[in-house]
């Protein structure tokens, strides 16, 4: 078995360095395709996307599926893979979504059968252990085998996003978590937006507010997690990338907030306020919303989201503590779904110490010295959890303007010689 890995292609942003529109609006390879093929290799079992594929999140859905299709079409006439394994992350966090819908409502209601509950996490094993029962990529719960003729969210809308062109594609849908089983190791996929507070919010403020109502245990495990923090990623996702004219001022938005250029937004604010005060029916009460309100919410507002940390192209959001806590805190929900698997469906897959993951567009590469780790022996009583980079595939502007490309790594694995990564800069 030979399986590669990426995330962060995000197709539909302009600034895509595989496949991408040019000014005239045209689909155009970019200079980063060559790149991938070669580092990818032909005959791959699987091709892994680990997350912000397809970029719904700043994009229309008609744009983002073209420049997505034009990739597709061109990695199945390369050969690169033979099927994909697709894992959304947050900026196409609607084909998560889009997929249970289909899955438990669509093709229910077709067949004239009550719709089913959402499976809030679908969780995906490759298995290439010598002798397992369960080798190759299973779905439990769903299917037992990848030759099994039951459903293994497989056959869904995006296999056909290739035809007529071409021969339909191959998508096996998983979220959050795909777990790869060898002889000598075991490791989680996932994109990982979960260990950014913003993706993670409604979770974390859920818990501290409505703990008792919840009815959940200390840790979340991944059902949990992504179900209650389901409105504002599929807000995120989807609301911001079809808000027509919107769209475009809340893109520039956010990379005000990523590159800490306050002007606009503060102008924004000062607008917002002046709405506010025309509200106001007593003088007494517009003078309390601007003294307090107005001015010193503004202020805060604007303090919060200059000293926000933005995970994306930070080399130090993953060595700060309260990400690796947050990392724990996921690392012990995705521990909860494989002991599930373990018991439920008997696959014995064992404890993972490695994560490889996506989101931050920098690079770690597998084996690299002194990689960001959980936390310590010392503290959990089980040895720490190494955790590796995807990187991204976008270009970006630099402080002076310029255009520059933060790097990407294809990670391999291939049976009987484990798992390693090509850097490409």
């Amino acid at each position: 078995m030979k399986t590669a890995i990426i995330s962060d292609t995000h197709f539909g942003d302009p600034m895509c360095t595989l496949f991408a529109r040019d000014q005239s609006g045209k689909i155009v390879e970019g200079s980063g395709y060559n790149k991938f093929r070669k580092a990818a290799g032909q005959d791959n079992d699987y091709l892994i996307l680990a997350g912000d594929t397809i970029d719904l999140s700043i994009e229309n859905y008609k744009d983002a599926y073209e420049v997505a299709r034009a990739f597709f079409l061109r990695i199945q006439r390369d050969k690169i893979a033979k099927e994909i394994i697709y894992i959304p992350g947050n900026h196409d966090f609607d084909i998560w979504h889009t997929y249970e819908y289909q899955v438990n409502v669509i093709h229910k209601i077709e067949k004239g059968m009550p719709a089913s509950h959402f499976r809030w996490s679908v969780p995906g094993v490759i298995d290439d252990r010598t002798g397992s029962d369960n080798r190759g990529l299973t779905i439990p719960g769903v299917s037992d085998r990848t030759d099994s003729d039951e459903h293994r969210y497989g056959g869904l809308f995006l296999d056909n996003i290739t035809k007529p062109d071409g021969e339909s594609t191959t998508f096996n849908f998983v979220y959050p978590n795909l777990y790869i089983a060898a002889d000598n190791e075991s490791v989680i996929i996932t994109h990982g937006h979960y260990l950014d507070a913003f993706w993670s919010l409604t979770g974390d403020w859920s818990l501290k507010i409505t703990r008792d109502d919840l009815n959940v245990g200390q840790v979340l495990d991944l059902k949990e997690m992504t179900s209650i923090n389901f409105p504002l990623c599929q807000l995120t996702s989807s609301g911001i990338g079809q808000a027509g004219p919107l769209t475009k001022v809340i893109r520039k938005v956010q990379r005000d907030v990523k590159d800490k250029e306050l002007n606009d937004i503060e102008v924004y604010l000062e607008r917002f306020r002046n709405e506010v005060d025309k509200l106001t029916k007593f003088p007494w009460y517009g003078e309390i919303v601007e003294t307090w309100v107005s001015k010193k919410v503004k202020k805060m507002f604007l303090e919060s989201l200059s000293k926000m940390d933005v995970a994306r192209y930070s080399d130090s959001f993953i060595h700060k503590q309260e990400v690796k806590d947050r990392f724990w805190d996921y690392y012990q929900a995705s521990m909860i779904e494989i002991n599930e698997i373990n018991s439920k469906y008997g696959y014995d897959i064992p404890m993972p110490w490695f994560v490889i993951f996506g989101h931050t567009h920098r690079p770690i590469a597998w084996g690299a010295d002194n990689p960001p780790q959980t936390k310590p022996l010392a503290v959990t009583g089980m040895r720490p959890v190494k955790l590796y980079n995807t990187g991204g595939w976008l270009n970006r502007l630099d402080d002076r303007g310029q255009i520059e490309f933060c790097g990407a790594s294809v990670f391999i694995y291939e049976t009987g010689k484990g798992f390693k990564s090509i850097a490409i800069e």
